[in-house]
């Protein structure tokens, strides 16, 4: 069996419930502490752990976590072995990341694009300085307004 921590499983848990799409909740998993003792397993193990904890009945939020977790960790595992196949349709959103993640390594090689906006805030002790809010493109935040 795979051991991970409390804190760990409770991470996979957290993104699972906060998900709501198969693609966030792919890119959140991959993302987590746990995800790296997953990834150091063979595809055998992993298989046998996916098999294990989604044929129990009466699974909760931290069990189907888990087991995006390790079907994530097979996604991964898959892109390096073509030949490796998982029922992915045991899980509500498995079989679109299976399908989704796989088709997205043959162009890209990535794990998808998440695409982030910052603003950069400048103050000034200065009374004749006015604060400005910047983007990520460096024009003040109240250019922003046709957005």
């Amino acid at each position: 069996m795979i051991k991970l921590t409390k804190s760990e499983l409770l991470e996979f848990a957290q993104v699972f419930i906060l998900a709501n799409t198969p693609l966030s909740l792919f890119n959140g998993l991959i993302r987590c502490a746990g995800m790296e003792k997953l990834r150091k397993n063979s595809e055998d193990v992993l298989l046998r752990y996916y098999d294990h904890i989604t044929a129990r009945a009466g699974r909760n939020e931290i069990v189907l976590a888990l087991a995006y977790a390790v079907l994530c960790a097979l996604v991964l595992r898959a892109r390096q072995i073509s030949s490796l196949e998982v029922d992915a349709s045991r899980l509500q959103w498995g079989q679109r990341i299976w399908d989704f993640m796989r088709r997205s390594d043959s162009g890209t090689g990535g794990l998808g694009i998440i695409a982030r906006q910052e603003a950069m805030i400048t103050s000034s002790n200065s009374p004749s300085t006015e604060m400005r809010i910047l983007g990520p493109d460096g024009l003040p935040a109240s250019s922003w307004s046709n957005l």
